[in-house]
């Protein structure tokens, strides 16, 4: 597709088919919401739920993070 000034004006009949592509467009595409009733809510928006994977990779990370600090006390 060529840009700039080199780029030829859109011809009246161009202009029709797009106006008449946008018109047909409009209200005919389906809903992307998603019904209230498959939202899942958490009960506690405080706390977040978390998967064990989650946890116990957080819990590792922990872990090694102390494992260093003692590491490098102790040196």
């Amino acid at each position: 597709m060529v840009f700039g000034p080199s780029r030829p004006p859109i011809t009246k009949d161009v202009a029709e088919v797009i106006a008449k592509d946008i018109m047909e467009g409009e209200g005919h595409t389906p809903t992307s919401e998603t019904p209230l009733g498959f939202v899942k809510h958490p009960a506690d928006p405080a706390t977040p739920d978390l998967n064990n994977r989650v946890r116990w990779v957080l819990c590792g990370i922990l872990a090694a993070m102390l494992v260093l600090i003692a590491m490098l006390i102790l040196r």
